[in-house]
């Protein structure tokens, strides 16, 4: 009896990790934009549709870290929906820099891991490198 209870606590736990699962990594900035980085500094990472990229269209879920500590690592989510929507289904994911902490400023360093330009909840290993904006 124990066995079979534990095996289903076990399957609804897992059931409930893939419901919400989050997208990971770790977050790096050259040493020639260490420069950049300042006491207001905030550090978004942005998760979008595949291939949306249209001014005015909201992101999926955004993460704000302020004043981060490089490399940096994340954990974005359902807790971080930007419309209270499911966390699912095919996403880009990108980090941007702001050294004033505003969230409209993009003159800071950004980028994204070109090795998983698109991934699913449950991806742990995401490697992003800030790279000089645009």
């Amino acid at each position: 009896m124990k066995i079979l209870v534990f095996t289903l606590v076990s399957l609804f736990v897992s059931q409930m990790a893939f419901a919400d699962g989050t997208i990971s990594g770790e977050v790096s900035i050259s040493k020639d934009l260490e420069k950049t980085l300042t006491a207001s500094g905030v550090l978004f990472i942005i998760a979008r549709a595949p291939g949306v990229a249209k001014p005015g269209t909201p992101p999926l879920a955004v993460l704000r870290i302020p004043n981060p500590k490089f490399p940096q690592k994340f954990s974005i989510g359902s807790k971080n929906s930007m419309m209270g929507g499911a966390f699912e289904g095919e996403m880009s994911v990108s980090a941007r820099y702001t050294p004033t902490g505003n969230a409209l400023d993009k003159t800071g360093p950004q980028g994204s891991d070109p090795k998983n330009p698109v991934v699913k909840p449950g991806k742990a290993d995401m490697r992003i490198e800030l790279k000089k904006a645009p």
